[in-house]
């Protein structure tokens, strides 16, 4: 049994003082941005301070498929980032970008209470506005706390603040509502809105453009495979049609095709929001070379 680490007041003290902030506080609505990525892609970032540095903080989804990014206070001033960022490593759906030409930031919450009012505040529906949506902290999971803020596209990235301006979370994700009988009469029959937590994250440094081009071999493999279901069914439903035999031929040699995108996300599997894509492309893959196989004794009679 390891021995207990104690530490002195003095001790203490010193490691408060070197967690406080050292950059001014902004105020919420000097520090949360409107991004909008080169591919179209529109959401919020918020400038966050923590161990003496500062980034523009926003979900992975926000940057996803972008080479390149803008950052605009609501002042009209931009927040200068480069291609490189930080990416969670645990999956969350969390990225940062290094910045150093601004005054200061938000910080986290140092608590987390259930109960607690709260506000989103984030570029509502992309009409480059702030909008704070208030509500309440409901739910509390290890990476996650469930709010009733009622934020929607376009607050993605955004901070979930307490009254006194401290950051609880990032808005992320809208889950739709339950139509299942047990469901009814309860909250869970409305759609539930969640926001990942910021405590506890490791950061793994990545670049926008890698992360771009590894979602582009993604979007292929998820394009290929639709085709292939399409014709996989077509060819089920139709299995003596003098074509058959041709079509199903050519979806293995499709298939194929599908196995060298697969490896391709495998050689990037590294980025951590893809990671699960990844996995289940490849068990996708696995799974269809003996469907297919089955599939082309069915149409050959056999």
């Amino acid at each position: 049994r390891l021995p207990m680490v104690r530490l002195s007041q003095a001790d203490r003290q010193y490691v408060a003082k070197a967690l406080q902030p050292i950059h001014p506080k902004l105020s919420p609505l000097k520090a949360v941005a409107l991004i909008r990525g080169d591919s179209g892609a529109q959401g919020t970032g918020f400038l966050l301070q923590h161990l003496g540095g500062i980034h523009l903080v926003t979900n992975a989804h926000v940057v996803r498929g972008s080479a390149r990014i803008e950052a605009v206070q609501i002042d009209g001033r931009p927040i200068v980032v480069g291609d490189q960022m930080e990416m969670a490593i645990d999956g969350r759906d969390l990225v940062r970008f290094p910045v150093s030409e601004v005054a200061g930031g938000l910080v986290r919450s140092p608590e987390l209470k259930l109960g607690e009012p709260c506000y989103a505040l984030g570029n509502s529906g992309g009409l480059n506005v702030l909008t704070p949506l208030p509500g309440r902290m409901v739910g509390a999971g290890p990476k996650e706390i469930e709010v009733t803020c009622p934020f929607i596209p376009g607050n993605s990235g955004g901070p979930i603040l307490t009254a006194r301006g401290q950051v609880m979370g990032v808005a992320t994700y809208i889950s739709r509502s339950r139509k299942e009988w047990w469901a009814q009469g309860t909250r869970f029959a409305n759609v539930r809105r969640v926001a990942v937590r910021l405590d506890g994250v490791e950061w793994r440094p990545i670049s926008l453009s890698s992360f771009k081009k590894a979602n582009a071999i993604l979007d292929k493999v998820k394009k290929d495979i639709a085709v292939i279901e399409r014709w996989k069914n077509i060819i089920k439903a139709n299995p003596r049609h003098p074509d058959a035999k041709d079509l199903a031929t050519k979806l293995i040699r499709m298939a194929a095709g599908l196995g060298s995108g697969v490896s391709g996300i495998s050689a990037v599997s590294r980025i951590p929001f893809l990671q699960e894509d990844a996995a289940q492309a490849g068990k996708y893959n696995k799974e269809l070379q003996e469907e297919l196989r089955k599939l082309l004794r069915l149409v050959r009679g056999k």
